[in-house]
């Protein structure tokens, strides 16, 4: 491309490697941004692997995890109306994107999660006897995994599907 001098190695430009690198990798998060909802994984690999990236990796794993199952399809549903995908038809009255949700998806993991955080704190605050903290785990550990099993029985509930398009079964 007549970019190097007739000689030059590209492994020679040190300067060069990493204003590309970074502007890759600078790039790939905003694309990523746009898509997922955060920033690229492994962008230190470009730049220079460190324990920070590797956590920050594990961190926007987990929340892109929590966005595509429980808060993106809104995403998909503007990216199918921008396609085409979708055409908007002025004579339905209701509007296929609201969904009325039921008690559950709110007051379930509230009480998973308040379960959840008894029964750690019974088990770091120890009652008088064993046995009393052993019943107050039982109980607490109990409810949290008995919330957890009905939240994972009605799963597909809780996902936040696409609502414009449905896949043709």
């Amino acid at each position: 491309l007549g970019v190097l001098h007739v000689g030059q190695r590209i492994e020679e430009q040190a300067d060069f490697e990493k204003i590309y690198k970074n502007a890759w990798a600078d790039n790939a998060n905003a694309c990523a941004k746009q898509y997922a909802g955060t920033g690229a994984l492994k962008t230190d690999y470009t730049r220079q692997r460190t324990q920070w990236g590797l956590i920050m990796d594990g961190w926007n794993s987990l929340i892109r995890y929590y966005k595509n199952n429980f808060s993106d399809g809104f995403r998909q549903d503007a990216i199918d109306l921008f396609l085409g995908n979708y055409s908007v038809d002025e004579v339905e009255p209701a509007s296929p994107l609201h969904v009325k949700k039921d008690w559950k998806f709110l007051a379930l993991p509230i009480i998973m999660v308040v379960a959840f955080s008894m029964c750690i704190i019974c088990l770091l605050m120890a009652g008088d006897t064993w046995t009393e903290t052993l019943a107050y785990v039982l109980f607490w550990g109990s409810a949290s995994f008995g919330t957890f099993a009905i939240i994972l029985y009605n799963g597909k509930d809780f996902v936040d599907a696409p609502k414009l398009v449905q896949k043709e079964k």
